[in-house]
């Protein structure tokens, strides 16, 4: 049994985005990729959604 990975999310209302880090804990990260994208199309329709790296997550939470 796989252990199944979580993900952190920014969301900046200036442009409508949403960036979403995810954190793996295994190496299926196909239903991660489910999850989050159905999580994301019910609860933020009107936001685009870019996955990044830790460190561009970070930035991009610090405004840099």
């Amino acid at each position: 049994m796989t252990v199944p990975a979580s993900w952190e999310f920014y969301k900046r209302e200036s442009d409508k985005t949403l960036w979403v880090h995810i954190c793996p804990k295994g190496d299926d990260l196909s239903g991660v990729a489910i999850r989050v994208n159905k999580w994301w199309k019910t609860r933020y329709p009107d936001y685009k959604m870019r996955i990044c790296s830790k460190k561009e997550f970070e930035h991009v939470k610090r405004g840099i």
